[in-house]
């Protein structure tokens, strides 16, 4: 128990609130047969499968075919744009095949989104990684992060005399962005 502090002066004769305070001491220790189990459990896989002993001219053991599965993940991950309401929620067509049509321009869009973020991370090397948003270092970076970086850049349409339009920036690009146009065989031309 200790006086329980008030803002301000006291007045003269006051008796202090008292509060009361808690403490509490832990002793932590590592449980090496839990852990143990938890880790043999973690370890287990039940996979259950229609693929032949023999695939495609290759045998396929069980450790291969838990390969095979664990490896879909990166490629769902990439579809995972496509379940977020988003992207789906206001989505009306009247006919079948557009609806068709519609999911081959998904996947043509992140065939392409993928391309661009693999040409990108293959000039990214550990030593020079991209500063992403808030000076984050990136040597790794996604489709989204790397499209962060051109958010603002802006294209100004100028009216000559004569007439004609001209295509300017609003400001220089910066070097992180010259970077990643010169990775992907680009200059800053291909704005104006």
């Amino acid at each position: 128990m200790r006086p329980k502090k008030r803002r301000g002066r006291p007045t003269k004769g006051a008796k202090p609130d008292m509060e009361t305070l808690y403490a509490l001491r832990l002793n932590v220790e590592f449980d090496q047969d839990a852990w143990e189990q938890a880790r043999r459990k973690a370890s287990r896989f039940v996979l259950v499968t229609t693929v032949p002993e023999e695939w495609k001219g290759q045998p396929m053991d069980a450790k291969e075919i838990l390969k095979l599965y664990k490896g879909q993940i990166s490629v769902e991950m990439n579809f995972s744009f496509l379940k977020d309401p988003f992207f789906t929620d206001e989505i009306y067509v009247k006919k079948p095949e557009r609806v068709a049509v519609l999911g081959y321009l998904f996947l043509l869009a992140l065939a392409i989104y993928r391309v661009f973020q693999r040409r990108v991370r293959q000039f990214i090397t550990p030593e020079h990684p991209l500063k992403g948003a808030g000076g984050r270092k990136l040597t790794r970076p996604t489709g989204q992060a790397i499209f962060q970086l051109f958010w603002y850049v802006r294209v100004v349409l100028l009216e000559l005399p004569d007439g004609r339009i001209q295509r300017a920036l609003g400001q220089p690009l910066t070097y992180e962005q010259r970077r990643i146009l010169q990775g992907l065989g680009m200059d800053e031309s291909i704005y104006v």
